[in-house]
């Protein structure tokens, strides 16, 4: 499956110039009008980005595939995308389609510039359920206005623009936090999906130590084995795979903070042996921790 890594010429971006910061953030206009274009076949077909999206959909009536899911005629809603998420485009071309979709990566951010960082304080970008949110109008008021100055700065030359985008961008995360806190999501719609989204959230609020699956699916009130057939028939992985996902993910935040050891990063992630934690890493990412942070990755 093809895996896009350059935000700024992905799906129709290239047609609608504007500052990339280093291929960290790109902000896209959708309506419909005469310099309105279809995307390239290449995007029909199911793909990857490595880099987060947030849809912010006034109304829309297009349909896109996340995963498993189909979304159908949304208004005043939120459609998040964390990396490596499959996602492909409906071939039924959009009629009235209005709103923003933002394309960014953690490294604009300067103390949230490891993936794993930024979902675990924006608990709604989980790496393996797909959420979609209604908001209430008085929700979206608040976050809509944001978009547009967004897009209007990020096509700006003025002075010291950048940090005005990385600015706006995080008020705008931190509204849409609000907005989805006691919002279980309008995609949800079987069990399965709901426990599987309940563990991620359950992950994420584990204040980086990482359980067994026992003890997250007692914090869950279910038995372990349903737990990890819920997981299966969401995403196709264990409970014990989704965990290790995220293990993953915060070591590779740990291995870009230069002044901590290996040795260091291995006892954080409760391994006993420096080998042991070596040959974990390696078994799942395919090389070392240390030829990973040597690749700069």
């Amino acid at each position: 499956m093809k895996i896009f890594r350059d935000i700024n010429s992905y799906f129709l971006n290239r047609t609608q110039p504007a500052n990339d910061y280093d291929n960290s953030f790109f902000i896209r206009r959708i309506e419909k009008g005469p310099k309105h274009q279809e995307p390239d076949e290449e995007y029909m077909a199911p793909h990857k980005r490595d880099f987060f999206e947030i849809a912010i959909l006034q109304k829309s009536d297009t349909n896109i595939q996340i995963g498993n899911q189909t979304l159908h005629q949304l208004e005043n809603s939120l459609a998040i995308v964390s990396p490596f998420q499959v996602i492909n485009y409906g071939k039924t071309p959009p009629k009235d389609d209005y709103g923003y979709i933002i394309y960014f990566n953690a490294s604009i951010f300067t103390n949230l510039n490891q993936s794993y960082g930024l979902q675990n304080e924006f608990p709604f970008f989980k790496m393996h359920t797909i959420p979609i949110y209604q908001t209430t109008k008085e929700d979206f008021k608040g976050i809509l206005p944001i978009a547009q100055e967004l897009y209007d700065e990020s096509r700006s030359t003025a002075l010291n623009n950048r940090e005005i985008v990385r600015s706006l961008l995080l008020i705008l995360l931190y509204k849409v936090k609000r907005a989805t806190q006691n919002n279980k999501g309008i995609v949800t719609t079987n069990r399965f999906d709901s426990i599987m989204s309940k563990f991620e959230q359950q992950i994420l609020k584990s204040n980086n130590r990482f359980l067994s699956v026992v003890e997250y699916a007692s914090q869950m009130n279910i038995s372990p084995i349903y737990l990890t057939e819920c997981t299966k028939k969401a995403t196709g992985k264990s409970a014990q795979k989704i965990i290790i996902d995220y293990k993953i993910l915060f070591a590779k935040t740990l291995l870009h903070q230069m002044d901590k050891s290996v040795a260091e990063i291995a006892y954080e992630l409760d391994f006993n042996e420096v080998a042991n934690f070596n040959q974990f890493f390696k078994r799942n990412v395919g090389i070392t921790a240390s030829q990973f942070r040597n690749s700069g990755k």
